[in-house]
């Protein structure tokens, strides 16, 4: 399906009840031209996301924080949450959103298959992959009895956790490959005090987010993983037949005595015996 045929707003609005937040379910494509289809400080009572299909805009959240969006995120509206949405008035801008009551919301959160602490989850969907299966939900939806909403439900909620698990696998993806592009960084250092952080930075991460990921990913923290570099260094410098306090100096310690005392912490022997040995 081509993009451009998609002129203007198509979407749908079904209620299960009569409570409008507990039994929603409405989806759409939606279009946004200019600047004032942007919306401030919007809350709404039920679990709404959608994937951006085309444009650029900003996500806003209640305490500021911004978070650039771009064609391939999936965005969420949490109930409750007062957020805004700016969208960059070039033309550009299409989603499709699907909306479903809270309680839905609530155990497709308490299965953890919604991250309720990421709104903007940028993983670079390939949008084509689901525009079909979009297009199909809209239309039946469209044309279908009351007595048939429940089962749509469930295909609006399969729908949903499958744009979460695609970003998921997508998103973690490019985690691994960005703390192997750490590890190289960190080991690729021959000065004990390398400053851990600026790996975090070039890898574009926050810090306690990449400790964290770092960990999972090697099993050792940055900083451990950083010691354990060095101190293999060390022990080809010092088997290579290079002084004691050459190898200090060259890997960055202040003296002797603190390179000895992190080398015998680390591998459980001094340098001086583990070249006798």
């Amino acid at each position: 399906m081509n993009y451009e045929d998609i002129k203007e707003n198509d979407v749908i609005y079904r209620c299960i009840g009569d409570d409008f937040d507990r039994g929603i379910l409405s989806c759409g494509f939606m279009r946004k031209r200019t600047a004032e289809r942007s919306q401030y400080d919007f809350k709404i009572g039920y679990y709404s996301c959608f994937l951006i299909l085309k444009g650029n805009g900003r996500f806003i959240s209640k305490d500021g924080t911004v978070t650039l969006m771009q064609a391939g995120d999936l965005v969420q509206r949490l109930p409750d949450h007062l957020h805004s949405t700016e969208v960059e008035p070039n033309g550009d801008w299409l989603e499709f959103y699907i909306s479903v009551g809270y309680p839905v919301y609530h155990y497709l959160k308490t299965l953890g298959i919604i991250n309720f602490d990421q709104e903007v989850q940028s993983g670079q969907l390939t949008t084509t992959e689901f525009v079909y299966d979009f297009v199909a939900l809209l239309n039946t939806l469209k044309g279908a009895t009351n007595e048939k909403l429940p089962y749509l439900l469930m295909r609006a909620q399969e729908l949903i956790i499958r744009l979460h698990g695609s970003i998921n696998y997508i998103q973690s993806e490019q985690n691994e490959s960005k703390i192997m592009k750490a590890c190289q960084l960190i080991g690729s250092s021959s000065n004990i005090h390398f400053d851990i952080k600026q790996a975090a930075a070039i890898v574009n991460m926050g810090y306690e987010n990449f400790r964290k990921l770092f960990k999972e990913t090697t099993g050792l923290s940055p900083k451990r993983y950083h010691i354990e570099q060095i101190m293999k260094q060390a022990k080809m410098m010092l088997l290579s037949g290079l002084p004691i306090k050459h190898v200090a100096f060259s890997l960055g310690y202040e003296d002797v005595y603190s390179f000895t005392k992190q080398f015998t912490k680390s591998e459980g022997i001094s340098p001086g015996r583990y070249i006798r040995d």
